[in-house]
């Protein structure tokens, strides 16, 4: 059987739990939100086969650390309850943001790092004191609780604590690879070829990636890039970054000084202990002054944005530490403004007089006329724009849509990367992709155009009905980590672009949500093979705007991905079609295409 992600839906009862919805998912499992007497706790369901032994030394870990900096430990079960196939670890729920979302959207000054680094700081003295490491220390594996901004440590699903048995045999330990520390690397390189050699982690190697993760959340960057593993390996162990103060002058120098302490290429000059660096810390802020409180990067806007053109490459280059990396929710435009969408300027709505009446009813006539003949050109038109699915669907569409009411809803699954270990995959048995009647495009789009042409023109010319409402476009967001490296070990070039579907069956229109996605990949694309389920999420503006992060093969292996979707006609995001205005949930064509991309716009 397949791992999670879309076994369990909204209501579903587990070990007593209502699962409210999804909140993450990994390579072994999945997180969710769940009630109990009205409480709400994260329920962690792990696949029994792909795990073995990792519940025990997680739960193990679990137990040993009670710290209000580390997410608690509520309870531990099997499931289902006669023949277990999960097993669920129940855990506090922190309703908050991950480190890196809350930095994009909060652009937080020097003084709000600080305090977030030294609850986390914090998290791994008590977890080192107890014997215990972490081994997956970053962004994401950080959340930040919205109601009082305390940080807190999550997923020891990698762990490790003193005594506890190997349980992988590789050469070095599973881990996020553009987190392991330079001693790592060195020892690979050093004992590649020496049969049965294993690299012990230490505290060392915790320290270096919380060092990572304070140089991004000062820097805006990471400290260490290549343009293949081997040249990012070569630039971690040999390369010393620039200063997080050389490269935003805005970064204090005692925090700068503390950061480039955690990221010496040695343990031995490295900061000790997490103890060292929460005193280093406290005595930083003890000298602080107003300067802590301004934003570390610039914010969205005008007045900060960077006019292309207006210097010379050289220029560019001897004044790039000027230019600060961009932070924080895009402003929305006034309703004074011409606000664009897809490039296109929508301008104000003026009233209609005299001349423009009659225009307006001519446009509706020659709009009839034009469905009429399109109806006639293209026969399957109707049929094709169906708002049912046909009852003969294949058994793939499962897995990619629920019904609801009369019609189809794309089912709401895989947030990435709760658990990110690129180890074992599952293999199961994949149904033959079947045949997609694709509905023919010059039809859809002629009476797609033509509909909404129409509406529009009656709602203005006889209704007098409001302008148009511009809902602000979504704001810009970096991939997954090792994403755009995952794609192109698979081939799949940037700006590349392929065919997928949110439903399997003949195309139709369904209703979508806000908020958590899947899409399926129709026929091979380069390494990547059909039926690969592309998960993700759905922000609902005026068009739809799908972003995926995270991809998993018909043989179970998953990856990160980033990647943008398109309507049929290659524009960014999906139309709307007539009959959902919400602002959280839309209606549209099944039929779609994915875009590799380096960064969501």
């Amino acid at each position: 059987m397949r791992p999670p992600p879309a076994i369990l839906v909204p209501g579903a009862e587990v070990l007593g739990y209502t699962v409210e919805r999804q909140l993450g998912q990994g390579g072994f499992g999945t997180v969710y939100l769940a009630r109990n007497a009205g409480k709400p706790f994260a329920l962690k369901l792990l696949h029994l086969p792909r795990v073995g032994e990792r519940v025990e030394r997680e739960v193990s870990i679990l137990l040993k650390l009670r710290h209000p900096h580390v997410v608690g430990l509520q309870g531990y079960g099997l499931w289902p309850p006669g023949e277990p196939r999960f097993a669920v670890i129940v855990m506090e729920y922190v309703d908050g943001r991950r480190l890196d979302v809350w930095a994009h959207e909060e652009n937080p000054s020097a003084r709000q790092v600080t305090r977030v680094l030294l609850d986390v700081a914090r998290a791994l003295a008590a977890t080192h004191a107890a014997g215990v490491l972490h081994r997956d220390v970053k962004e994401a594996n950080l959340m930040v609780r919205a109601s009082d901004g305390l940080a807190k440590l999550v997923d020891f699903g990698i762990g490790d604590y003193t005594g506890a048995r190997d349980l992988t045999a590789d050469i070095l330990p599973p881990g996020t690879p553009e987190y392991r520390a330079p001693e790592a690397w060195r020892y690979f390189r050093q004992h590649a070829r020496v049969l049965g050699a294993r690299y012990v982690a230490g505290v060392a190697d915790d320290l270096w990636a919380l060092g990572l993760v304070f140089y991004w959340l000062l820097t805006g960057r990471k400290p260490f890039d290549g343009e293949d593993d081997p040249s990012f390996i070569e630039a971690v162990l040999t390369q010393t970054p620039a200063s997080p103060h050389d490269a935003n002058a805005r970064v204090p120098l005692a925090l700068s000084d503390i950061c480039m302490r955690l990221l010496e290429k040695t343990p031995e000059a490295r900061t000790p202990s997490a103890f060292a660096v929460v005193s280093a810390l406290e005595e930083a802020t003890r000298d602080s002054d107003a300067a802590w409180d301004v934003p570390l990067c610039d914010a969205f806007g005008e007045d900060t944005a960077t006019t292309e053109g207006e210097q010379d490459s050289f220029e560019k280059w001897r004044n790039r530490p000027r230019h600060r990396p961009r932070r924080g929710v895009r402003a929305p435009l006034s309703r004074a403004e011409a606000p664009t969408v897809q490039g296109t300027t929508v301008k104000p709505r003026r009233s209609l007089q005299g001349w423009g009446v009659l225009v307006t009813v001519l446009a509706l006539v020659a709009v009839g006329v034009l469905l009429r003949h399109g109806t006639a050109r293209f026969p399957g038109m109707v049929a094709h724009r169906q708002e049912v699915a046909p009852t003969d669907k294949s058994p793939q569409s499962g897995r990619a849509a629920a019904p609801s009411r009369t019609e189809a809803t794309a089912v709401a699954v895989a947030v990435p990367a709760t658990i990110q270990e690129v180890a074992a995959t599952v293999t199961t048995q994949t149904p033959e992709t079947p045949s997609l009647p694709l509905s023919p495009k010059p039809a859809r789009k002629v009476r797609s155009v033509m509909t909404r042409a129409a509406g529009m023109a009656t709602c203005t010319a006889l209704l007098g009905c409001p302008g148009p409402q511009v809902r602000p476009l979504p704001p810009p967001e970096p991939c997954p980590v090792g994403a755009v490296k995952a794609m192109k070990a698979r081939k799949i070039d940037i700006g590349e672009r392929h065919e997928a579907v949110f439903v399997f069956s003949r195309p139709h229109i369904i209703s979508v949500h806000e908020g958590p996605t899947q899409l399926i990949l129709v026929g091979p694309w380069e390494d990547l093979p059909s039926n690969t389920e592309l998960s993700g999420r759905l922000i609902v503006r005026d068009r739809v705007y799908g972003r995926l992060t995270w991809a998993t093969t018909p043989k179970g292996d998953s990856f990160p991905v980033c990647l943008d979707v398109l309507a049929e006609e290659g524009d960014r995001g999906m139309a709307r079609e007539p009959g959902d205005d919400s602002p959280t949930s839309a209606r549209i064509f099944t039929l779609a295409r994915v875009k590799a991309v380096g960064e969501f716009e």
